[in-house]
């Protein structure tokens, strides 16, 4: 891993894309985008006339928060030396600094993910624009979705920062 990623985080997003979830939590959040699409479009069982985008904000605000406290508990469970070891970490099938980054990666979409819901919640009331009515409950799907992706995310944080305080136990 060369140079600091924090001009261009999405790089390590990119550069940790195998790594951001399990499959079983990517199939869960296909099957609510899924669902909600067809429960708007087809079967007419969800209804976004009382949605609010300004009351997500503090989900999303909190989020974030939860994403750094859990960071810092993930980091805590390994030492200056094993975070050493894991970007100077070099394989014939890893390349130098990608255990690194596969442990940072999915902090960084975590935490992408609740910034991009905040922003849009906190600046989203405020703007107004002409749009037919199909492209706003396809934009509200897509919010409510890029939200429960956030929360899968951070569920998925807490268990891989469980895992790593788990391993940490059994390390020397």
């Amino acid at each position: 891993m060369e140079g600091n990623f924090y001009k261009n985080p999405i790089s390590v997003i990119w550069k940790a894309k195998s790594n951001l979830m399990p499959s079983y939590l990517f199939i869960i959040w296909m099957i609510f985008l899924f669902g909600s699409i067809i429960g708007v479009f087809w079967l007419d069982f969800l209804d976004f006339s009382s949605f609010k985008m300004a009351e997500y904000f503090s989900i999303s605000s909190t989020g974030l928060t939860l994403t750094l406290a859990l960071f810092v508990a993930g980091k805590d469970a390994f030492s200056d030396e094993d975070l050493k070891k894991l970007a100077s970490y070099e394989s014939d099938e890893i390349k130098k600094g990608q255990a690194l980054i596969d442990f940072i990666g999915p902090y960084v979409f975590t935490a992408l993910l609740f910034l991009i819901t905040g922003l849009i919640s906190l600046f989203g009331p405020f703007i107004k624009t002409p749009l037919d009515p199909l492209y706003i409950k396809i934009f509200k799907i897509c919010y409510i979705n890029m939200l429960s992706l956030g929360i899968l995310s951070l569920f998925n944080l807490v268990i891989t920062m469980l895992n790593d305080v788990f391993s940490a136990a059994f390390r020397k």
